[in-house]
């Protein structure tokens, strides 16, 4: 008998199963690289960081028209408009709020998914997900490019280049002046070779980003509607609660109306009742309420299975549940106005108030939605109009500027002896307009701080300008700020 075959152990890595890689993808990698290389360091987020997404896009761009679809250019369009504001806003805070959302609408719009909720999860991380498979995507161009018929020829041509270069360079140098302090300048060691360690990783970085975005582009989309299998079940199961969570909801809203237009008098008149009170014991949990009703709207319409005759019946229930949502998120909005017309916005309550209007669009949709069944229609465009509403609603949120209407509800709102001055001093250079209305010697301790938080005490690079930066700057320039030994007492913080 013929002895067994040896044991081969399994590849440590498993190759992956991945398309050919373009011609094209190596030297658009490396392009993109080499703009991220020159275009990131020594500059806050700014011009740099949007050509950089631009480029990126544009290198992207032949394999992205495979899956070209109204959806696409959509979310492309949002996502490159979310990364825009990094050279029009400054507040860091924002800036990478809508760096990430663009970023995870430019990955949803490059993969093509989103017919449902996992498919949109799915397609949000897909270049993440991508960078795994991205050494075996490059293995065979760079293995081409490292063919040794190749690489001798290149090597041999740059030696001959570099000797004859060097030759000829040292002969004009020395029969001309001028020539020679170019020559010097051109071999001076430059600034940025200090930072060359960061510029390769950048280049490594965005080579491979490119790279993964190409891959997710090719693979074919993998797109998970949701779960296929739908629950029976008897009809008092979800009847009986859903009816009683409507009465109790319909009880609620009753009691607020009167709250919604009795104005601020049946705040002042509640025994023990103050604003800060009133709204920060009652926002939050009407928020986590609208949240959860939410979920029960998910779980009633996507997993329960109901006879034809039912699905009015529960259609109605749920639809009656989200309208009377609605009327709790505007009380909620409500008290969060009476407590922002006492003490001023925040970042967090100008925050909440703009998630307040998010969920009541939600809330139209899901309903909106809910009548398109009813019809017989399709709700398939469900999942991709909540992300592509979310995405337009954190660009109308960008665009309303929130350290400036922050900054000037404050100036105000509020008196200058009841002003948090150490959290003024940390808003953003959008905020320096609105703050250069306050007296002196105030207007200079602040414009002084958020001088310093925000760089703005010199001019931003090419690749870091900012819009409000630049205003900034140049409002500062007019008019100066004068340092004063009364700054130290105003950076105590403040409590409401």
């Amino acid at each position: 008998p013929g002895q067994p075959p040896a044991y081969v152990p399994p590849p440590l890595l498993p190759r992956p199963e991945v398309p050919d890689a373009p011609r094209w993808l190596l030297p658009a990698a490396a392009g993109a690289g080499a703009f991220a290389a020159v275009a990131l360091p020594d500059a806050q987020a700014g011009l740099g960081l949007v050509l950089v997404a631009m480029v990126l896009g544009a290198g992207a761009l032949p394999a992205v028209t495979r899956r070209m679809t109204p959806w696409t250019v959509a979310f492309g369009l949002t996502a490159y408009g979310l990364i825009s504001m990094a050279a029009v806003r400054d507040a860091d805070w924002l800036v990478a709020i809508l760096l990430v959302a663009g970023a995870g609408l430019g990955a949803l719009a490059v993969s093509g998914a989103g017919a449902g909720w996992l498919g949109v999860i799915r397609g949000g991380a897909s270049v993440l997900l991508a960078l795994g498979p991205v050494p075996w995507f490059l293995a065979g161009p760079v293995k081409k490019l490292t063919n040794r018929r190749r690489v001798l020829p290149t090597v041999a041509a740059l030696g001959i280049t570099a000797v004859l270069l060097a030759v000829f360079g040292l002969l004009f140098a020395s029969a001309d002046a001028v020539f020679a302090s170019y020559v010097k300048w051109l071999t001076t060691t430059p600034d940025w070779a200090d930072s060359a360690p960061l510029r390769i990783f950048l280049f490594v970085l965005f080579g491979v980003l490119l790279a993964a975005v190409v891959l997710v582009a090719l693979r074919p989309v993998a797109d998970p509607v949701g779960p296929g299998t739908k629950f029976a079940v008897s009809r008092s199961i979800w009847l009986l609660p859903l009816t009683a969570v409507n009465l109790l909801f319909a009880a609620f809203v009753a009691v607020q109306i009167t709250a919604l237009f009795g104005g601020d008098t049946l705040v002042l008149r509640t025994a023990g009742l103050t604003y800060a009170e009133y709204a920060r014991q009652g926002f939050f949990q009407l928020v986590v309420v609208s949240v959860f009703v939410l979920g029960i709207v998910a779980v009633a319409a996507g997993l329960l299975k109901v006879e034809r005759r039912e699905r009015w019946v529960l259609a109605g229930l749920l639809g009656v549940l989200c309208g009377l949502t609605m009327v709790v998120l505007a009380s909620a909005l409500h008290r969060m106005n009476l407590y922002t017309d006492a003490y001023g916005l925040s970042r967090l309550r100008l925050s909440v108030e703009a998630t307040v209007w998010w969920l009541g669009a939600l809330f139209a949709l899901v309903m909106v939605a809910g009548a398109a069944r009813l019809a017989g229609r399709g709700s398939g465009w469900l999942p991709r109009t909540i992300v592509l509403v979310t995405g337009l609603g954190l660009g109308v949120f960008a665009i309303v500027n929130p350290d400036l209407r922050i900054a000037q509800s404050q100036v105000e709102a509020r008196a200058v002896d009841k002003m948090d001055f150490a959290y003024l001093g940390d808003l953003g250079a959008e905020a320096v307009p609105a703050l250069d209305r306050l007296p002196e010697p105030h207007r200079s301790c602040v414009l002084a701080r958020v001088a310093a938080t925000n760089g703005l005490l010199r001019s931003d690079p090419w690749n870091g300008w900012n819009l409000a930066r630049s205003q900034a700057v140049e409002l500062l320039a007019e008019k100066p700020v004068t340092r004063s030994a009364q700054c130290s007492p105003l950076f105590r913080s403040r409590s409401d």
